[in-house]
């Protein structure tokens, strides 16, 4: 290879030094790269076998130096070179506007290779939709650390999912001077929302993710302009949800919103749905556990999106786990204020992601898009709709690595269920070679439950999707004429089941000995205009003594509410009950018909030492 002023030249053998005369001219040229497109270049970090040359825009070039011990030379050299580069550029920046506009005009007016190939070599600083650009001021590149995980996080486990070179590149995308602007941003304006969301696409550096994932979601965190306190924020939810009593441990099954569907499992545990749960330490998994319970019980609106497990898992790998519910709720409260005609911000129900895959069908037929791999899915005789269904239920995060994950998440966080679309069609544009090898329904099946897992979390790869999604052309996402039809068994509703009612009581001091898990379970037994009260401890022998006659006393000052009675016995076993009327002394039998509630809502409950709790329904 030679690196001219503006370009490295790359031969098929070794070129002859300038000064030199082989006689025989320079061998063919492989490929030139062009300064003007390179975004960045990487290979200097500890380990590094190649320089990459980052296109910023998903292209990538890649030098092996010969030996390989001189990759560290050969990265100096691009780096330094590239720096001189970006000076002339900014240099050029200084051409007047006018002048700017009439070389643009005549770039649209003509469309020939040579005149293209002239203006680029006058014009080598065209100006892009980029954030960093954008705002204007210094184009030097953000320096700070590339690292920032949160406290909940296994960071040997997160190291094995971390490219350096891939840190590197998406850094390259945020200059100095937009990082410092962000910083004193509550929200972005509107005038640079889409170079925002631009740069956004381009990923965000583990080390800006606390800046950048909170302004894209609509409020600031961690600037110096907001003036959140999620603590106290989540603090509040918190004792709604489960009153002055917050347990620290939770255990399956937990709420993770994927009830109700044909072809989705009952109350799975949470590892089966949470692909990279094991990324979090055990503390990080109880938060999970725990905001997925306040979720349930403060938010009304939420029926199905198993997605959201799964993106309050990434969130909680970067933030805590009050500032993972505060974004968290952003985007519920934005998803239940806007229209129900446009594409969701977050999916709340099945008809929304049913109809969300019956806009990927229609759209993936386009050209350009992916019509052929849904053509030959189809010919060999699967379902369209429910093959969409599959890959959009879970936001993907089934499918892909974390590191494309991350990346989906980000973009995400600013642009909604379509991110999802834009990204499940990517994945198929990505893998339409291998889809169409498939000569059966049952290969194509089995390909499609694992794509994507082989991608990898390498910037090659993770590039190559984000480019691949964002290259189709997604014209008409609204849903006003989507039919509401179920068109598939697998994303219709379950008919004659029992849903299993994720609830639970707010405890307030004294609460007693009962375990969490036998509130969690009795709970849903609980008649419902039952349970809009909470429970409060009115006797326990430890603070009341052992009489029964004091019970009953106690009993007497409350009888016209419900209760719920636990004993244990000396070897550590529960017996219960559910009682509609309060205990009270009676000369013979109660008279049901003047009961203030039907005696057929009492059940009985136990739970044996070392096993899960029983409920047992009154059977007359």
């Amino acid at each position: 290879a030679r690196l001219t002023a503006d370009a490295l030249v790359c031969y098929e053998a070794k070129p002859p030094q300038l000064q030199e005369d082989s006689g025989k001219g320079s061998p063919a040229v492989v490929e030139v790269v062009l300064m003007v497109y390179v975004g960045s270049v990487l290979g200097r970090a500890e380990g590094s076998e190649r320089v990459h040359l980052n296109g910023g825009r998903g292209t990538w070039w890649q030098v092996q130096p010969e030996p390989p011990e001189k990759v560290t030379d050969w990265a100096e050299v691009l780096a330094k070179r590239f720096d001189q580069f970006n000076t002339a550029k900014r240099r050029s920046a200084l051409i007047p506007e006018d002048r700017m506009n009439e070389l643009d005009a005549r770039l649209q007016a003509r469309k020939t290779k040579g005149f293209l190939t002239q203006l680029a070599n006058f014009l080598p600083c065209h100006r892009e939709s980029d954030f960093s650009s954008a705002l204007g001021g210094s184009s030097k590149a953000w320096r700070g650390s590339r690292e920032g995980v949160g406290d909940l996080v296994d960071t040997k486990a997160l190291a094995q999912v971390t490219d350096p070179d891939l840190m590197e590149a998406q850094a390259g995308h945020w200059s100095a001077s937009a990082v410092e602007f962000l910083q004193r941003c509550k929200q972005i304006p509107d005038d640079l929302a889409d170079d925002f969301d631009h740069s956004l696409r381009k990923g965000v550096p583990d080390g800006l993710k606390r800046l950048i994932w909170p302004l894209a979601a609509g409020t600031a965190l961690d600037s110096a302009a907001s003036d959140v306190d999620t603590n106290k924020f989540y603090a509040r939810l918190l004792e709604r949800s489960f009153g002055g009593v917050c347990p620290t441990e939770f255990h399956d099954p937990v709420p993770t919103f994927c009830q109700g569907a044909q072809g989705v499992q009952e109350d799975p545990p949470l590892e089966s749905v949470v692909t990279h749960l094991w990324l979090l330490k055990p503390s990080g998994k109880h938060a999970l556990r725990r905001l997925l319970w306040v979720t349930q019980l403060t938010s009304h609106s939420l029926e199905f999106c198993p997605f959201l497990p799964n993106l309050m898992a990434t969130l909680l790998m970067f933030f805590t786990e009050a500032e993972t519910m505060f974004i968290v709720s952003q985007l519920l409260q934005q998803a239940e204020d806007e229209e129900a005609s446009h594409n969701p911000r977050v999916v709340l129900n099945l008809h929304q992601i049913q109809k969300l895959a019956k806009v990927l069908s229609r759209e993936g037929r386009k050209p350009g898009n992916v019509p052929e791999v849904l053509t030959h899915l189809e010919s060999l005789g699967l379902n369209l709709d429910e093959v969409a269904t599959r890959l959009l239920q879970d936001g993907l995060a089934s499918k892909l690595p974390f590191r494309c994950l991350c990346r989906l998440v980000g973009a995400f966080l600013s642009g909604g269920s379509e991110v999802t679309l834009r990204f499940a069609m990517g994945l198929l544009k990505c893998k339409e070679a291998d889809i169409l090898a498939c000569k059966t329904s049952e290969d194509a099946q089995e390909l499609l439950d694992h794509l994507g897992r082989d991608l990898g979390d390498g910037p090659e790869a993770v590039e190559a999707l984000a480019k691949a999604a964002y290259s189709l052309s997604l014209r008409n996402l609204s849903m006003t004429r989507v039919s509401s039809l179920w068109g598939i068994s697998y994303a219709a509703p379950k008919v004659g089941y029992e849903k299993h009612i994720f609830c639970r009581p707010r405890l307030f001091e004294p609460r007693g000995s009962v375990p969490d898990g036998v509130w969690e379970k009795i709970w849903a037994y609980i008649p419902s205009n039952c349970r809009i009260f909470d429970p409060r401890l009115v006797y326990t022998p430890v603070l009341h003594g052992t009489s029964l006659r004091t019970c009953l006393e106690v009993c007497k000052k409350h009888k016209n509410v419900p209760m719920v009675f636990v004993l244990y016995d000396k070897e550590g076993h529960l017996i219960g009950g559910f009682s509609p009327v309060m205990w009270a002394r009676t000369h013979g039998y109660l008279d049901l018909l003047a009961a203030a509630r039907p005696a057929e809502d009492a059940f009985v409950f136990n739970q044996l030492r070392g096993s899960a709790p029983s409920v047992y329904l009154w059977s007359g």
